[in-house]
Formats: structure tokens, sequence, C-alpha cells
């Protein structure tokens, strides 16, 4: 299910003209009313950026406190990513 956040964009690398390379950091149920709504915390492995999506077409920026609230303090495992993607910037 969360393979469509990887199809969407960094918004800052987006706006300098980069690439993105999104990495899942944190999946959060949202109960709201009769609905549930899913929210992908990300970050992007080239810039640092913190992002959220919360609708299949739409990444938006996460504020630090946000962040640490949802994701934690240090940003879920440290120093480690997939075979043959180091961190780029």
């Amino acid at each position: 299910m969360a393979d469509s956040i990887f199809m969407l964009r960094c918004v800052d690398c987006d706006a300098q003209g980069l690439l993105s390379r999104l990495w899942l950091r944190a999946s959060i149920e949202v109960k709201a009313g009769r609905s549930t709504q899913v929210q992908h915390y990300v970050e992007c492995m080239n810039c640092g950026a913190h992002l959220k999506s919360r609708h299949r077409d739409l990444m938006e920026s996460v504020a630090d406190d946000e962040w640490q609230r949802f994701v934690g303090e240090d940003g879920g495992p440290q120093g480690w990513a997939p075979g043959g993607t180091p961190r780029v910037g």
C-alpha cells in the first residue's frame, strides 16, 4: 500500500529540479468520525527533508515537533539504508 508514496517527489528537491529518494519512516492510522486515514511520514535521502503524505498525490513538509512526536527523536534507524542507496547531498 505504501508503494504509491515512492512515486511522489520531495517538495524541496522538486523546487530545485533534483531527483528525490524517499524513505518511509512511519505510517500512522488516524481515525476520524466514520473513516480512517493513513499518514505516511517519509524522509528524503537526498536532501534530508521530512515529509508527510496524507493523500495519494500530495507530499507536504513536516514541522520538527510533529516529526519528533510521530516518528521519534532520532528519526528511526540511523546509518542503515537498503543496499546501493547511500545518502547524497
